[in-house]
């Protein structure tokens, strides 16, 4: 998609200061910011920069590497990185400017992990592990009162061994740029065009450092889309949006609205589950391409008889994965292969349901890789990897296996949703609760994953944490119209006879 539609084109000729941008699934997101970026870095004076922020290191790698296809010396023009970098860029350039350690290292998760332990060593796993959660929500709400105790605690031994974690870098940025005038009036000489992706993500202390360092002289263009806020357990707040206008006066927005991506029905399903939605009231998305998409909806047994029936339609898919998928006739000998393995993506809610899967694919012999890019504390874990899509690569020969959250920012031709139940999608089980709203965003950030085939599925009976479980039906899967779905079965299947001339034919 070389060209630009007319909304696309509206926010690359956007004159104004500053301009919010609703950039809906599919719709080109990336391609109009750099079209835009591309356009104001002509506008550049010596020594000033575009300020290019995203919120993983594939996608700032992906920036650079688009722009620096479209334009020459980018790196005099733009910083493109993710805050963290950004603030690390500042805070090394203005380390006089501050009262922390001259040569300050910025501490590992493991590193932080031992610290706490070292702190409160009377602590269980469990409650260190609620406590670095607390210690970072809170560095991350801009909260001008004095900090908690374990807060000053915990800073006081980090600053002592010369570090800072990465909450750190945000807040003792936002804190430099607030007491030091001079400073954040260079930053803004020094960057006058702001731009930052994924504008539903920021938590509050990342909108004030946006605030600081547009001041009243800089522009910013925030792209992005509330229907994919699906952070908040992180501090995200997606009510930025709502008072992106109120933040930035004069702002503008401009809303993306043709999709380029799912088949037009897929489109419409993951509209109507959204349109029950209590949220920031946005553009409904348009198909672009023409394209006949399914809809299939399969209710197992057994979160076992699920992960079967997904082996099964895999098989089909790729015509076979063995002998044995021929000859007890799951596959049709003549059946064409109408997908490669990296064309599908199996995504679950939580991490304990993934093993069921495996097993099914391993005794098919279906080639599989796990999408996500945990560390060994969130592996340990079963909530959510808090990780983005972005930072994942992908394996273009096997099938991908990750949470809803891993599969933001990614697409397939096939989808499968598992587990689409009450107290699974939207998640309510003991010990593990959650926001109704993000989570029926978090359902449709899995649905628009899908180009041309879409499965979600629900199991009658399901272990989880050596409980069984009985749910219903998810209501967000109730909230698509019965028109657009199609309900699936699946027979069994066995060795079948081969027939006599069959038999016969081998040995003439």
């Amino acid at each position: 998609m070389n060209e630009l539609n007319s909304s696309q084109r509206a926010v690359v000729d956007y004159e104004g200061m500053h301009l919010l941008v609703i950039a809906g699934p599919g719709t080109g997101k990336t391609h109009t910011l750099i079209r835009r970026i591309e356009k104001m870095a002509g506008k550049l004076s010596q020594g000033q920069e575009i300020l290019a922020i995203t919120f993983t290191h594939k996608a700032a790698g992906e920036m650079r590497r688009r722009l620096t296809s479209r334009l020459t010396d980018i790196e005099k023009k733009i910083f493109v990185g993710t805050f963290h970098q950004f603030c690390l860029h500042v805070l090394r350039g203005y380390i006089e400017e501050t009262t922390l350690p001259r040569d300050f290292q910025v501490a590992t998760v493991e590193e932080c992990e031992a610290l706490i332990q070292h702190l409160w060593p009377q602590k269980t796993l469990k409650e260190r592990r609620a406590l670095q959660e607390t210690i970072s929500r809170w560095k991350a709400l801009d909260d001008l009162t004095t900090p908690p105790e374990e807060v000053l605690i915990y800073n006081e031994k980090l600053r002592q061994i010369g570090r800072l974690d990465f909450d750190d870098l945000l807040l003792e940025t936002l804190m430099l740029l607030r007491a030091k005038g001079h400073v954040q009036a260079q930053v803004h000489e020094i960057y006058p065009y702001i731009f930052v992706d994924e504008y539903q993500d920021i938590n509050p202390v990342q909108q004030a450092l946006l605030k600081s360092l547009a001041g009243s002289r800089g522009a910013i263009t925030a792209i992005g889309d509330p229907n994919q806020a699906i952070y908040g357990f992180r501090g995200a707040d997606v009510r930025s949006f709502e008072r992106f206008e109120k933040d930035f006066q004069g702002a503008v927005t401009v809303t993306l609205s043709e999709n380029y991506r799912s088949a037009p029905n897929l489109l419409l399903a993951s509209s109507q589950v959204m349109a029950k939605a209590q949220s920031f009231p946005i553009a409904e998305l348009t198909a672009r391409i023409y394209i006949q998409g399914r809809l299939t909806i399969y209710e197992a047994a057994t979160d076992r008889a699920e992960a079967e029936y997904v082996v099964h339609q895999i098989e089909k898919m790729v015509g076979g994965t063995s002998m044995y998928s021929h000859d007890s006739g799951r596959v049709a000998v003549d059946e064409q292969a109408r997908h490669g393995f990296g064309d599908i993506a199996v995504l679950y809610r939580l991490n304990s349901q993934r093993p069921v899967l495996q097993k099914a694919l391993e005794r098919s012999g279906i080639p599989y890789h796990i999408a996500c890019a945990c560390s060994s504390v969130q592996d340990n874990t079963d909530q959510v990897c808090p990780y983005r899509g972005g930072e994942i690569t992908l394996n273009a020969e096997k099938i991908s296996l990750m949470t809803l959250h891993a599969a933001k920012g990614l697409e397939f031709p096939v989808v499968f949703i598992v587990g689409c139940e009450q107290n699974i999608l939207p998640l309510n089980l003991e010990g593990l609760r959650s926001d109704v709203e993000e989570e029926r965003r978090l359902f449709y950030v899995g649905m628009t994953r899908a180009r041309e085939c879409l499965y979600l599925l629900r199991a009658k009976r399901r272990r989880l944490y050596g409980k069984t479980y009985d749910h219903e039906m998810s209501a967000f899967v109730r909230d698509i119209e019965e028109e657009l779905k199609e309900y699936a079965t699946l027979k069994a299947y066995g060795k079948k006879q081969k027939s006599k001339d069959r038999q016969l034919s081998l040995f003439s």
